[in-house]
């Protein structure tokens, strides 16, 4: 018998596009569950501390995050189902389709050459006991990055998160809003430092070097954050983790990909 889910869903002061998105649970082939909405509108701790509350109402086995501006396919339930038949799966990190400029269809996914600059709460699942081992979201990272971090701590603990592009969900308001936390990078690279290298060589390009980011980047998280909990780089690391990345990103380049 498949596996029943839970869906967590932090919101945020967007009422009209969490009616959207509970619509298209309410229109799944499969229901779920359970469906968890926690608003942070009035707190404003962050979509970490919501979604552990979220997941953590809940009793499913599995476990599937979205956003409040997501609209999962009719099938999007019963798709996390069927990976999760799949007993040495601890979680799989679905598709999410976004329109372009002209509003064609396009992607946000991951390059299928990154294995680790990846992971995005609007689309994965993970198993409800694999969430307990690993303590579910690290909840210092106030925006930006803990889906990635959890997906590490996962990996880390020596479980397998499946790429499933038959599980989506469409983004349908923006194509991604880039954002840049310097204590949430401090706090992603102390994670795991020689996955961060493919994160840091994926922030390098012309353009992030012509508009400073990337300087914003490497001084900001030599320096110590607000409110101060997560140690700044050294000297050493700093030039290690980027003297690494730039050389990578210009292989990167060259190669095409």
């Amino acid at each position: 018998m498949p596996l029943e889910v839970d869906v967590v869903i932090p919101t945020f002061r967007r009422p009209e596009a969490l009616a959207r998105c509970l619509a298209a649970l309410e229109r799944q082939t499969v229901a779920p569950a359970s469906v968890e909405v926690v608003d942070d509108s009035d707190a404003d701790k962050g979509p970490a501390y919501s979604r552990n509350l979220g997941w953590r109402r809940g009793v499913s086995p599995i476990v599937a995050f979205t956003d409040d501006d997501c609209v999962p396919s009719e099938d999007w339930v019963e798709s996390i189902q069927r990976r999760f038949a799949n007993p040495d799966l601890g979680g799989v990190e679905g598709s999410v389709t976004t329109p372009d400029e002209s509003g064609a269809p396009s992607d946000m996914n991951p390059n299928p050459r990154d294995r680790w600059n990846r992971f995005k709460t609007a689309n994965m699942a993970i198993r409800r006991e694999v969430l307990e081992q690993v303590g579910g979201f690290d909840e210092r990272y106030y925006i930006h990055r803990e889906d990635t971090d959890l997906a590490w701590r996962v990996i880390n603990a020596g479980h397998v998160i499946e790429w499933a592009p038959d599980c989506s969900v469409h983004h349908p308001d923006r194509g991604g809003v880039p954002r840049m936390a310097i204590r949430s990078e401090q706090l992603l690279y102390r994670c795991d430092p020689s996955k961060y290298l493919e994160v840091a060589a994926a922030s390098i390009s012309m353009s992030s070097i012509s508009d400073g980011t990337w300087r914003r980047l490497r001084h900001g998280m030599r320096g110590v954050q607000e409110p101060g909990d997560v140690a700044a780089l050294s000297r050493g690391e700093s030039l290690s983790l980027w003297s690494k990345a730039f050389a990578r990103a210009v292989l990167r380049k060259l190669s095409g990909g």
